[in-house]
This record gives C-alpha cells, structure tokens and sequence, in this order.
C-alpha cells in the first residue's frame, strides 16, 4: 500500500508539470532539443549575427578594417597608456600616421585623371595669357594705356606692361561706354546758353511698390511747365539714376515727341568709381563752366560739387519744389554768364537757393525802384514841363524777362500741340505700310530714292489733312460762340 500510494503521488506530481510544458514541434528532434536547454541552463545565449556583412558593406562604399588588427590596435594602446607622456605623444603621431586603405573604383579614378589634366590646362593656359600680356606695345595701343613704359624684355618692363594692361582692362568696365556721351553742340545760333543736367528718379518722378498695386510712378506737379518752359533757355539732359530697362520708358512718357528733353542718359553712361556710380558730366562733350546739374544724391555729382544744386528727394506728395526753381534757373541763363560755378557758390547753403534767391531779388528791387523815384523826383525838366513819370510804368528787368518767356512759353506749346497733330495724323496714315518678307524676297520693296519721294508725297497729305481739320475745329468754336 505505502508503495502504491507514493507511485500515485510521483504520477500526480509527474502530471501537474507537464501540463506547464509546451509541446515540441515534430520536426525538432531530441538531440537538437537537449542542446537548446543545456544553452538556456548555462546562460550562454549566442548574439544575433547581422546580414550587413563584410562583403555587403565594401560594396555600398565603406573602408573596412580586419577585426583582428583591430583588436591588437586597441591593446597596442591600452599597453601604451601606462607609458609616460612622451612615449605616449610619440606612439599616437605614429598611429595617425598610418594610412587607412582605401578602395577606389575605376570611375574615380578616372575622375582624379580628369582634374589633374584640367588644373593643368588651366595654369598652363593662365600663364600664357600673362606672357602674352607682357609682349610689347603695338601700333593699335593707345598712349594712355603705355604710361611712359617702354619697350623691352627686361623683367621690369615686362610686368609694368602687364599692369598697365590689367588696369586698362579693368578701367574698360568702369568707363561709360563712349568716351564723349553727347554729340557736339550745334551752331551758336542754334546753340542754347547752358546745358541743365536733372536726375529723374525722386525729382521729376517718385516710384513705389505695394502688394495690392505693384509698382507704380508718380509726376511731380509743376514737371510738364518745368521742362517746357525752361527748354527756351537750355539744352536739358535728362540723367536717369537707373538703368536704361527701367528709366527709358518713363522717360519717353515725359516727352513723347523729345520738344523739351534734348537727350536721355542713364546709370550705364556713369562713372564706377569707389563702389559708386558717378555722374561725370566732363565726358558730356560740353563746357563744364556751362553745365548745372540737379540731383539729389550727393555721391552723383562727387567729381563736380561746384556745378551741382542739391534737391532733397521728393516723396511723392504734392508740392511746389520745381516751380520754386524756374526764377534762378532763368535769371542764370539770362546774364550770359561764362561761369556759373562762382554763381552757385555765392550761396551759404545750396539746398535753399531758391529762398535765397528771392531776398536778393526783393533787395534789388526795393533799391530799383529807390533809385528810379530819386532820378524822377531831381528831373527839374520833367517837373516844369507837368510830366511826373508813375512807379507802375517802371518795371523790373527781371519780371520784363519772366513775362517775355511766358509769351514764348504760350507760342512754344502752341507749336507743340501742332506738332503733337501732325504726328498723330501721320502715325494714322502710315500706320498700314508695311513691307512682309515676301515683298523682300521678291524684290517689291522701293528704292531708296522712291522711298523719299513717297515720304515727301505723304508729307503733303498731311499738312493737307491738317489745315483741313484745322479749318474744321476753327468752324466749330466759332458756330460754339454765335450759339
């Protein structure tokens, strides 16, 4: 009994574990199965090996070094570690000085080919340009590239020709492009007394931009009876601050027909000098002594501060600035002055000439119209003989000039508008004559002797149209008038 109840216990006991036992897979047989649990029991579980092998990572471009080398390096140096410091220092200059192999591809090396043949290409082709440089002066070189430098082969003559043709080269892009950037002036009949130089850009106009307009520009009031009515008394040059692809336009928009603007310069026609661009009005193929410049940034007129008159910059908001400046500008073109730089420098401060200006004119005149009265007041003859000559007959010289060029002010732009119709007619009449390639290849096109003689008999059509609507708006205001 007492063995038959501890073989019950020892099978009850044997069946409560397996209950707690997985079941094995049959494919696992026992041999595999007993090594799997004697690796558990020890605790000795082997690490998961990576698939990046060696192979694999020398393929994608990685420099590998054998593990074993590796593993005596790392004990080289703790080795070393307890050596003393100069030791140390003289084992590590001799460890980064070994070099880590590197694997290269045909590709790259024939990339490493390719560079060595270009820095060779390119110092070669270098270094004759520079020998080239140093030849000798030809027929063609200018005296002010040769500097008072000499032919020769000697090394000192050879590299002041070379500087001299470095800054010559360099200067080309610091020059304007013409070295006389207006033609010559016409005949003295023709010819005005002065030359007035105005910059555009925050003088005659203001431009700004915002999100909701872009970019939009404003005229100055007063810029039409500016230009128009000081153009009698001067050649205006209109020197624009910017280039020509973003002034021309607005300038065209000035003066459609060029009445009052004789020409337009821009920012490509100045000087580059100091990181500034300056406008050199000594190569405008004019009379400095003769030439006023207006403008508002003083790094402009820095090689000529004797003829500027400085302005501030206009915002854009209405004001009377350029009317301002018509009584001195008119009184500098009457006198007939050679100079006008001893005038522009009588005044303190330039930036006010105008208000200046006018208390010398109200000085002048009080002391006319003082000395007038005392030269009618001794005339004993005038006195016997009843005749006492009023202070309103006398005029003052300079409001005698300002009504005369308002008078030809008045016909001035008389003419204009004429000149504005005819264009407008003849721009209607010869606006369909055009010539199309076809006309080209065939030979259709008129000789040049044709093509005046047709441009004469168009001509006539036009002044022919034009006293006829002339006649015809003259019938208009008059049957206006009766009405």
């Amino acid at each position: 009994m007492l063995a038959l109840k501890r073989s019950t216990a020892l099978f009850g006991r044997v069946a409560t574990n397996a209950t707690l036992v997985r079941p094995m897979p049959r494919c696992l047989n026992f041999s595999t199965f007993s090594s799997v649990m004697q690796k558990k029991q020890s605790g000795k579980d082997e690490k998961p090996q990576s698939i990046l092998n060696e192979d694999l990572l020398t393929k994608a471009g990685f420099d590998l070094e054998d593990s074993a080398s590796q593993h005596q390096q790392k004990l080289h140096e703790d080795s070393e570690a307890g050596k003393d410091a100069a030791g140390a220092g003289e084992g590590a200059r001799g460890d980064d000085k070994r070099k880590r192999r590197k694997r290269q591809t045909s590709t790259d090396i024939k990339r490493e080919r390719y560079a060595n043949w270009f820095y060779v290409f390119t110092f070669a082709s270098m270094a004759g340009v520079g020998l080239y440089m140093t030849r000798e002066w030809e027929d063609g070189d200018s005296k002010e590239i040769r500097q008072g430098v000499d032919n020769g082969y000697t090394p000192q003559l050879m590299y002041q020709r070379f500087m001299a043709r470095i800054h010559n080269m360099f200067s080309y892009f610091q020059e304007p492009p013409f070295p006389d950037l207006l033609p010559s002036p016409p005949p003295p009949p023709y010819q005005r007394p002065l030359t007035l130089v105005i910059t555009l850009e925050d003088f005659l106009v203001h431009s700004e931009w915002s999100q909701k307009y872009g970019w939009r520009t404003a005229k100055r009031p007063g810029c039409d009876y500016f230009l128009g009515y000081l153009s009698q008394y001067y050649e205006i040059v209109l020197f624009s601050s910017n280039y020509m692809m973003y002034s021309d336009r607005i300038c065209e928009k000035l003066d459609p027909i060029h009445a009052f603007i004789s020409y337009n310069l821009f920012k490509e026609h100045c000087v580059y000098k100091d990181g500034i661009h300056i406008k050199d009005i000594s190569k405008m193929n004019r009379d400095v002594g003769k030439v006023v410049m207006i403008d508002t940034d003083p790094n402009c007129y820095k090689l000529q501060p004797e003829n500027a008159i400085p302005a501030k910059p206009w915002d854009g908001k209405p004001d009377d600035g350029l009317l301002q400046l018509i009584p001195f500008l008119e009184y500098l073109a009457t006198q007939q002055v050679n100079d006008v730089r001893p005038i522009l420098s009588s005044f303190q401060d330039k930036t006010k000439i105008p208000i200046e200006f006018t208390q010398r004119v109200e000085k002048l005149k009080s002391k006319f119209f003082a000395d007038h009265r005392t030269k009618s007041e001794g005339n004993w003859a005038l006195k016997m003989l009843g005749v006492s000559p009023s202070a309103s007959s006398v005029k003052f010289p300079l409001d005698l000039i300002r009504e005369e060029g308002e008078k030809n002010y008045i016909r001035f732009m008389q003419l204009i508008e004429e000149e504005k119709e005819k264009i407008r007619i003849q721009q209607e009449q010869l606006g369909g004559q055009t010539f199309t390639l076809k006309d080209y290849v065939e030979g259709n096109i008129p000789s040049p002797e044709e093509q005046v003689k047709i441009q004469l008999e168009k001509q006539q059509e036009v002044e022919q149209l034009y006293e006829q609507r002339k006649k015809e708006k003259a019938e208009q205001k008059r049957q206006q008038q009766q009405q």
